[in-house]
């Protein structure tokens, strides 16, 4: 005996049919990530199909979230936006599953209900069958994959899947920035971005899906799924360059007067890289114009923190990078001249990436 599981959102358009091909299955379990269509109204529908909800937290945990749900041990996912064959269908019904296998399915996949055999959509076999006492799926955030310790792949052949991921450019680029962002989240700390080597893995992909896996001979659509397959690349990994390097970072100085103030203003919004936050660190200061100068003359948020001597500096400091839970760093300018420097905040932030002190700055 098998189940049938699905993980699911928002798939109106195609999960009828999915689960009309999948009417011989008596045990088919739905794991719907909360849709706001009428998934869940059409799957309830179905006899044979009971319905769970959960919130995404991945695209590994969420399938092994759904096949703990299954009456049977051997499972057999089926995404939404597929609707298998009869011949497959039948194939799996009559086959006994032997233990430490994980099996292959045949998929075929279409643009907008053209059959694609190239651009890297051709000849697609996918591991979607398994003992889930023996294995689950990574909990990886994209490109879950089955875990293989110890066991072996066999292909099913006979019948396949029908793959309708893409019907217009639009769903294309959602799926492009959803699974781009997944990407990155998941391999933030883990992977390094060459920032040189991007362009070459774009065009290099291009070259890949279009002339060498035949996606010229699909016309439109097979130079739409080159390019995004191209794009695809590029964004994912430029989404890691950013969420590697992003810093959040103030900038602190302490003046003396307001003339003093009106020059650190002027300076800072000079720099060739702002800050996200300036604290301005007073001790006798009248509050109320140097609130009014800061709102006038900068362009940039901006805050006031009253010390009574240099000495409380770190502690105000300190204090302020606990309670604005945005910011990574902040940098004190004990010379507030050296902000003259046009350059001098962007130096700051690469030497914080580096993991450096800087001259004439401390970073908290």
């Amino acid at each position: 005996m098998i189940s049938i599981v699905i993980n699911v959102k928002n798939s109106e358009q195609y999960i009828e049919r999915c689960l009309n091909a999948l009417s011989k299955f008596t045990d088919i379990v739905l794991l719907d990530n909360y849709s706001t269509d009428k998934t869940v109204e059409i799957a309830k529908g179905f006899s044979n199909v009971r319905v769970f909800q959960h919130e995404f937290c991945g695209m590994g945990k969420v399938r092994n979230i759904a096949a703990s749900f299954a009456k049977y041990d051997w499972v057999f996912f089926v995404d939404s936006d597929e609707i298998i064959n009869k011949q497959l269908v039948d194939k799996i019904l009559n086959t006994s599953f032997k233990d430490n296998w994980v099996y292959k399915v045949s998929r075929h996949n279409y643009y907008d209900n053209f059959l694609i055999g190239g651009a890297s959509w051709g000849n697609d076999w996918v591991l979607r069958i398994y003992n889930r006492k023996q294995t689950q799926f990574m909990d990886n955030e994209v490109h879950e994959a089955i875990i293989m310790d110890g066991l072996s792949e066999k292909k099913i052949h006979g019948g396949f899947l029908y793959h309708f991921p893409y019907e217009n450019i639009s769903k294309l680029i959602d799926k492009l920035q959803f699974y781009s962002t997944l990407y990155a989240r998941q391999n933030l700390g883990k992977k390094k971005v060459r920032l040189y080597l991007l362009p070459f893995r774009t065009v290099a992909m291009f070259i890949k899906c279009y002339i060498l896996q035949r996606g010229f001979k699909y016309g439109y659509e097979g130079l739409i799924i080159s390019v995004f397959n191209a794009i695809g690349v590029f964004t994912k990994y430029i989404k890691l360059y950013e969420l590697s390097y992003k810093r959040n970072i103030a900038l602190a100085a302490k003046i003396d007067n307001l003339e003093q103030c009106l020059l650190v203003l002027e300076k800072i919004n000079q720099q060739t890289l702002l800050p996200n936050l300036v604290i301005i660190m007073q001790e006798d200061l009248n509050r109320f114009d140097l609130d009014e100068k800061l709102k006038t003359a900068l362009i940039l948020p901006s805050i006031v923190i009253t010390i009574n001597s240099l000495e409380d500096i770190p502690v105000s400091l300190n204090n302020q990078l606990l309670n604005d839970t945005s910011l990574n760093n902040i940098v004190y300018f004990e010379d507030i001249l050296k902000i003259a420097d046009q350059n001098i905040f962007k130096n700051c932030k690469q030497a914080i990436l580096e993991r450096k002190q800087l001259h004439g700055a401390k970073i908290y």
